[in-house]
């Protein structure tokens, strides 16, 4: 009996053996074909799409510092005496840039009066320099008229302008040999307008009235409690204008703005920047405080053309690197990419990049660098 028993356990252990060994033969196979699958699985290429590099074009903004002010009421003044023809404003008001404000009228009876009340102090000589002294002096008037209303010289220059205007106007008149010039001078109207978008204050006048040179005759207001003000260079002034939009940014909020005025900032004697005041087109959701801090955003009206690619392309690795696929002889390889604006449906690349690349747009998300691609039909 303990023979049969040796034997049958010689049996069954030749049995456990053999069992183990189609246990091993088949998990072995079963690796084998796992990994044929995996390995058939990589290898197998990937249908995608690309799209060349486009170019487009990019409004150019610069970017200011800015500060927040308060928004002073500009003054409006007559530049010769008259009566006032014609009167198109009223007080609250709210008018644009080149909107007519009120005409005046100068007669030949202004002129006359003016004529005697001094006495004739100038020669037959001096009596063609007033003329041509006051000549020159409208013209420099209307000149800087021009300036300013572009924004290119500040009110304190026009107000010199008009200063010296009417002493040519006063020196014409007290010259007997120039009665009738004078009077001429003094003969026509002129209407001012609007230097900037604002609200009508302290209207002072009323058709009919009778005005004398540089009386002011109401204010205009911007509209709002709070301005922003920038200091521009001089070779970036013609990058920026009266009426130019822009983007006012702070930590919390981003508000549209409108440049309402420039001017040119003196020490010592000399234009060292232009102070450029941008009127809120809207009002901020979190009150501004007098000097916050802000960033000024000023479409400057120009634009450039960019590189550009499709932003579905774009993938931003766990650094935060920006990076695409680019199809290369059958493979995608990876391109680390910088970028700038989004531009609609693009994108713009500010690195160096090859021109005749063509980028992946479709399945980038399942793509490694160096596997196989196929395009799609």
């Amino acid at each position: 009996m303990k023979k049969l028993t040796r034997k049958n356990q010689a049996v069954l252990a030749g049995i456990l053996l053999f069992i183990a060994i189609l246990g091993f033969t088949f998990l072995d196979n079963v690796f084998s074909i796992s990994r044929w699958t995996q390995q058939k699985a990589v290898k197998t290429p990937v249908a995608v799409t690309t799209a060349p590099i486009n170019a487009m074009n990019k409004a150019v903004n610069i970017n200011w510092p800015g500060l927040v002010a308060s928004a002073d009421p500009l003054p409006v003044k007559t530049s010769f005496s008259g009566r006032v023809s014609d009167l198109y404003v009223t007080d609250g008001q709210s008018v644009k840039t080149g909107q007519p404000l009120f005409t005046v009228e100068a007669s030949a009876e202004t002129a006359a009066d003016a004529s005697t009340t001094s006495m004739p102090k100038q020669n037959t000589g001096t009596s063609q320099q007033a003329q041509t002294a006051y000549e020159a002096a409208v013209k420099e008037f209307n000149r800087y008229q021009k300036l300013y209303e572009i924004g290119g010289i500040s009110k304190k220059q026009l107000d010199h302008a008009a200063t010296r205007l009417q002493e040519a106007q006063v020196n014409l008149a007290n010259n007997p040999s120039s009665a009738n010039s004078s009077a001429a001078a003094f003969t026509g109207s002129a209407t001012t307008n609007a230097p900037v978008d604002g609200i009508v204050t302290r209207l002072s006048v009323a058709a009919g009235n009778t005005v004398q040179a540089e009386q002011q005759l109401l204010f205009l207001g911007s509209g709002q409690e709070k301005e922003v003000v920038i200091s521009i260079e001089q070779q970036d002034l013609y990058l920026v204008h009266l009426g130019s939009p822009g983007l006012i940014e702070t930590s919390s909020q981003t508000l549209a703005g409108q440049v309402s005025s420039i001017y040119p900032e003196v020490k010592e004697n000399q234009v060292s920047v232009f102070r450029t005041h941008i009127k809120l087109l809207n009002d901020p959701s979190v009150p501004l405080e007098l000097n916050m801090p802000v960033t000024v955003r000023i479409d400057t009206g120009k634009t450039v053309t960019v590189p550009v690619i499709p932003t579905i392309a774009m993938l931003r690795d766990n650094q935060g690197h920006h990076f695409v696929f680019i199809a290369d002889n059958g493979k995608a390889l990876r391109q680390e990419i910088t970028i700038g604006e989004t531009i609609g449906e693009f994108t713009e690349i500010t690195s160096a990049f090859p021109s005749s690349g063509m980028v992946i747009t479709s399945n980038v998300t399942e793509l490694k660098n160096g596997d196989l691609i196929t395009l799609a039909q």
